[in-house]
């Protein structure tokens, strides 16, 4: 019988994995080094909740793919799917609140400027994030990852396995860029779309984790075989509870998500009713004046 890690051997086996220390790394430093330009610059600075969203983003993406969770989650699959929740649900919003590409247009100049605008608004951008196409490719990304022998493959192959964690990275931001709307947009839904667009994902999502909740046979032969002792569960129940902590957790953000967009929609609706209330005080004021200066023109003795 293997023996089980202890919490010490547990928590520090990390993995060293040159390709995401050093894509991390660069993406915290640089997002760092601009948001201190931003800071000493002439226009309005980047707020600084928004440095702590996406380092913690950057985080949370080295935790899924460094941290224990990575070499232990090519053995136990609940530890798998914990992160691919990271990787899919919970870095991507915090990456995005930090809206690196409004920081990268503070700190540019006018000619990268004009560059990132038509990067964003041309052609391939517009198609990466039409919200139809990021939906679909989300959905049949995870569940291409998640439900099929591709799982077991990336679990005994490493460069699958980052070629896995990379594109589920790459989808999860793509699928979360029109619903949090929190950069420049070439497709920019409404408050009420975008609530709807996550529903819809929450309730498939909900859907196609009953289904596999009810199943009676593990689906993933290679975390059948090689299921470690230690871990204390069998094959069908480390594959139940691995469906719970996408499934749950995956509600979690989601509903949170929601709120969110319900709160912003609230706050969205009370400023145009301001500047709606504004617009028309400014033209009764016209109105009256108008009328004053009529009312003295013909009280005028001929």
């Amino acid at each position: 019988m293997e023996e089980a890690p202890s919490p010490g051997e547990f928590l520090w086996a990390f993995s060293f994995d040159a390709a995401w220390i050093v894509v991390l790394g660069a993406a915290a430093l640089a997002y760092a080094e601009a948001f201190r330009r931003a800071r000493g610059g002439p226009r309005q600075p980047h707020p600084i909740w928004k440095l702590v969203s996406f380092q913690g983003g950057v985080l949370l993406c080295a935790l899924a793919v460094l941290s224990p969770l990575e070499r232990y989650g090519n053995q136990v699959l609940w530890l798998n799917f914990l992160g691919f929740l990271l990787l899919t649900m919970v870095a991507p919003p915090l990456l995005l609140f930090g809206s690196p590409l409004t920081l990268a247009f503070r700190v540019c100049g006018g000619q990268k400027r004009r560059y990132l605008r038509s990067l964003y608004r041309g052609r391939v951008a517009r198609l990466l994030t039409f919200p139809i196409f990021t939906w679909l490719a989300f959905a049949g990304l995870t569940y291409t990852w998640q439900f099929t022998r591709l799982t077991d493959e990336a679990a005994a192959n490493g460069v699958v396995r980052d070629l896995q964690q990379a594109s589920l990275l790459g989808v999860a931001l793509l699928f979360w860029i029109p619903a949090l709307a929190a950069d420049p947009l070439a497709w920019r839904m409404p408050h009420t779309l975008r609530g709807l667009y996550l529903f819809v994902e929450m309730t498939h999502k909900g859907l196609f984790g009953g289904m596999f909740l009810s199943a009676n046979q593990a689906f993933h032969a290679g975390y059948t075989a090689n299921l470690p002792a230690w871990a204390g569960l069998s094959a069908i129940d480390d594959q139940r509870l691995a469906i719970l902590v996408l499934w749950l957790g995956g509600n979690v953000i989601f509903i949170a998500a929601l709120i969110g967009i319900i709160g912003r929609w609230v706050q969205y609706e009370r400023r145009n009713a301001h500047r709606t209330d504004w617009r028309l005080g400014l033209e009764r004021e016209a109105f009256a004046r108008r009328e004053a200066a009529l009312e003295q023109i013909f009280s005028r003795p001929l």
